[in-house]
């Protein structure tokens, strides 16, 4: 159907009110995926988060078990129980007094270059 000058026939006000409708519905729809989407990241974000922390606590537990079953023999036993100055029946201990640890390596400081740098700063200066 033409209109009065030959161009497209004038559309009513319910064409209009189906595209509000539709966009509206679209809308509606995007807005209601939007909060359990936005739940599910957060959720596996928590997930990996707890993964790593699952794989630290087996770690620790490995090394607690390994420890545990060292501690059976006889000569790890007996090392840990010198180092807190225990001595068998019959031995004599001694006490030795002002030793000394070495003092530590010193460190270089932090404004000055270390590494190869460091190594070519130190033959031109």
């Amino acid at each position: 159907m033409k209109g009065p000058i030959g161009g497209p026939a004038p559309r009513g006000n319910g064409t209009l009110l189906k595209r509000l409708l539709i966009i509206g519905l679209i809308g509606g729809l995007v807005f209601a995926y939007v909060g359990p989407v936005r739940d599910y990241l957060r959720q596996k974000d928590q997930l990996r988060a707890e993964q790593l922390e699952l794989i630290d606590a087996r770690a620790v537990r490995d090394g607690l078990s390994r420890q545990i079953k060292a501690l059976g023999r006889d000569d790890v036993l007996e090392a840990r129980a010198r180092e807190l100055g225990m001595v068998r029946p019959g031995e004599t201990p001694y006490a030795v007094r002002g030793i000394r640890k070495p003092d530590p390596p010193p460190k270089a400081a932090p404004d000055e270059p270390t590494g190869v740098w460091g190594f070519i700063s130190g033959l031109i200066g």
